[in-house]
């Protein structure tokens, strides 16, 4: 399928409302398809925060290093997700690792032209605003996730809430078992155990990755 520059930066969550006029503003300013090989890392806690992601295809795992060295996958980035919004509002270095998981295309936006763009539109300003109040929201969401629930019930809402995101109560599991794991702080034989769990229990179905919420 012939890749739209339009469709690429309109598809964003950052820039959902934003008129058609404002979009094709954004696309001129855009750098679009950069090619990513498996296993390169697009940034790590040294590299300067200066372009806004967007994900065209593939996929992209955000993780810390502890001490020891051992990987947290924060989250991951799969085709249309946006990252490092930060990078069009300040100037500073990037607090995670960013590395592609598999053959991946890039899409970005640079600060310099963006914030060049906001003194000739505003509303992108005023709607970049609204898109602030909705991250904070997910934020809140994912300390639930991973901090005050029961193992158990952290895997529960973590499904919940790609079937909420989905609209649908059966779609396969978006990520590796291992990075999920990783990412709601518990161990892979731990989530394994809870999701027989949930089975046992009615309210999961699974057949392979495919996951059915009953």
């Amino acid at each position: 399928m012939t890749h739209s520059p339009f469709k690429c930066v309109q598809g964003a969550p950052i820039f959902k409302g934003l008129s058609d006029a404002a979009i094709a503003e954004l696309v001129k300013i855009s750098v679009h398809q950069q090619a990513v090989k498996k296993g390169t890392v697009l940034y790590d806690p040294t590299t300067q925060l200066d372009r806004m992601m967007i994900i065209d295809s593939g996929r992209v795992k955000v993780y810390q290093l502890n001490e020891n060295g051992k990987e947290k996958v924060l989250y991951m980035l799969r085709s249309g997700a946006i990252d490092s919004e930060a990078a069009l509002f300040a100037k500073r270095k990037h607090y995670n690792y960013a590395e592609a998981v598999e053959d991946t295309k890039i899409c970005s936006i640079g600060r310099a032209d963006f914030q060049a763009l906001l003194r000739r539109e505003p509303e992108v300003a005023f709607n970049l605003l609204n898109i602030l109040g909705d991250r904070l929201t997910e934020l809140e969401s994912v300390s639930a996730l991973t901090g005050n629930l029961k193992s158990k019930n952290r895997v529960l809402a973590y499904l919940q809430q790609i079937g909420q995101e989905k609209q649908t109560t059966e779609f396969d599991l978006p990520v590796k078992k291992k990075e999920l794991a990783s990412f709601l702080g518990i161990t892979p034989e731990t989530l394994s155990r809870q999701l027989g769990q949930l089975v046992s229990d009615g309210l999961l179905a699974i057949a392979g990755k495919r996951i059915t919420l009953l």
